[in-house]
C-alpha cells in the first residue's frame, strides 16, 4: 500500500468512526429514553397502589404493605439515589452504546495512525489532524474513566455530542490533504512530546467541562425539588434524573480538571523549551503563548480557591467552563484568525 492509499484508508477509518460514533449516540439516547420510561412507570405505579391503599383503609405508605406491592423489577441507584433498571437478558442499550463507541474509538485511532504513515510524521501537524486526534483521545479517556468511575456510564451521550461536533467541523472546514509540515514544525522531537501532553489536557478539560455544565444543569434541578417548585422542562428534569448528584457530578469535574491542570503545566514546559529550540528565546508572548497562559491561571485559580476556600457548587463550575471557554478560543480564534508564530492551522 503507497501513501496515498494509505491517506485514503485514513480517511475511509475516520468516517466510519464517525457512521459508528453515531450508532452509539442513538444507543445512549435509547438508554437515557427507557430509564426516563421505567422511572416514571414506577413512580406512576406507586401513586396509583397509594390511591388503592387508602381507599381500602390500608396503611398509606406503600412500603409498609409489602404483601399487596406487585412485583417491581429489579433496580440500582445511581450517585443521585435514582433508580436504574437492571437488564435481564440480552444487551442493554447502555452496553451497546459503550461497545460501539469502543469500535469507532478504535477506528478512529486506525484513521490517526495511518494518516501518520501515509504523511511519515506524527499525525497531529494542522487543525484537522489535531482535532481528530483530540477526539479520538477525549473517547478513550472516557471509556478508559467509565472502567473506574461508574457514573460515568451515564454521561456517554453528553461526551459523545461534543466529539461529535469536533469531528464534523474538522471534516468539513479544516480538512486539510495530507502534506508535509511547515519548516518550524519539522525534525523536532518537541512536537511529539508538547503536542501529545497538549491533547491529553485539552481532552481532559473538555471532558470536565461537559459534567460542569451537567452539573449546573442538576443544580438547578435539585434546588427546585428542594423548594417544591415544578420543573421548568419536564424533559430535561426527566433526564437530569438519569444521571449522577450535583455534588457528584462536581468530584468528578474536579478530578478530571486537577489532572488535566498539571498536563497543562507540562504543555507550558515542554512549549517554552521547544520555542527556544525553534526561534532561539523560552518565550516572548506570542498570543499563542500568552493564552496557553491564560488557561493556565485560570484554571490554576479555580484549583487553588477550591482546595482553600472552599470553592464549590455553581461558582466552581462557571470557572470550570471559563477556563474551557479560554481553550476553544486558543484553539480556534488564535489559530485562524490572529497573527501569531504558532498559526499551524494550515487553513
Amino acid at each position: 500500500m503507497n501513501l496515498q492509499e494509505l491517506a485514503a484508508a485514513s480517511d475511509f477509518f475516520i468516517l466510519l468512526a464517525m457512521v459508528v460514533y453515531m450508532m452509539a449516540f442513538v444507543a445512549f439516547a435509547v438508554d437515557i429514553a427507557k430509564a426516563v420510561r421505567v422511572r416514571s412507570d414506577l413512580r406512576l405505579e406507586k401513586k396509583v397502589r397509594k390511591r388503592e391503599l387508602a381507599t381500602v383503609g390500608a396503611p398509606a405508605d406503600p412500603d409498609s404493605a409489602s404483601a399487596a406491592r406487585p412485583v417491581e423489577p429489579d433496580l440500582s441507584e445511581n450517585a443521585s439515589g435514582a433508580a436504574v433498571p437492571e437488564n435481564r437478558g440480552g444487551m442493554s442499550p447502555l452496553s451497546f452504546a459503550l461497545g460501539a463507541a469502543g469500535i469507532a474509538t478504535a477506528f478512529q485511532l486506525l484513521g490517526v495512525v495511518a494518516r501518520g504513515v501515509a504523511t511519515q510524521r506524527v499525525p497531529w501537524g494542522n487543525m484537522y489532524e489535531f482535532s481528530m486526534t483530540g477526539a479520538a483521545v477525549i473517547m478513550a479517556v472516557f471509556l478508559l474513566l467509565t472502567l473506574r468511575v461508574r457514573d460515568m456510564r451515564r454521561l456517554g451521550l453528553f461526551v459523545l455530542t461534543p466529539v461529535l461536533f469536533i469531528m464534523v467541523i474538522a471534516y468539513t472546514s479544516w480538512y486539510l490533504p495530507a502534506a508535509q509540515l511547515t519548516p518550524s514544525l519539522q525534525n523536532s522531537p518537541w512536537l511529539v512530546i508538547h503536542v501529545i501532553v497538549a491533547v491529553l489536557s485539552m481532552s481532559l478539560f473538555s471532558l470536565s467541562a461537559v459534567v460542569a455544565v451537567l452539573q449546573l444543569l442538576q443544580h438547578s434541578r435539585e434546588s427546585r425539588l428542594e423548594a417544591g417548585e415544578k420543573p421548568r422542562f419536564a424533559l430535561l428534569d426527566r433526564i437530569l434524573d438519569h444521571l449522577p448528584s450535583a455534588k457528584r457530578l462536581e468530584q468528578i469535574a474536579f478530578q478530571t480538571t486537577a489532572v488535566g491542570f498539571v498536563m497543562w503545566t507540562f504543555t507550558l514546559i515542554f512549549g517554552a523549551i521547544w520555542a527556544n529550540y525553534a526561534w532561539g528565546r523560552y518565550w516572548n508572548w506570542d498570543p499563542k503563548e500568552t493564552w496557553t497562559f491564560i488557561i493556565w491561571v485560570v484554571y490554576a485559580a479555580y484549583l487553588h480557591a477550591r482546595a482553600t476556600v472552599g470553592f464549590r457548587g455553581k461558582v466552581a463550575a462557571y470557572f470550570c467552563i471559563a477556563g474551557f471557554v479560554c481553550v476553544i478560543f486558543n484553539y480556534t480564534i488564535v489559530n485562524t484568525v490572529i497573527n501569531s508564530l504558532h498559526s499551524y492551522s494550515g487553513l
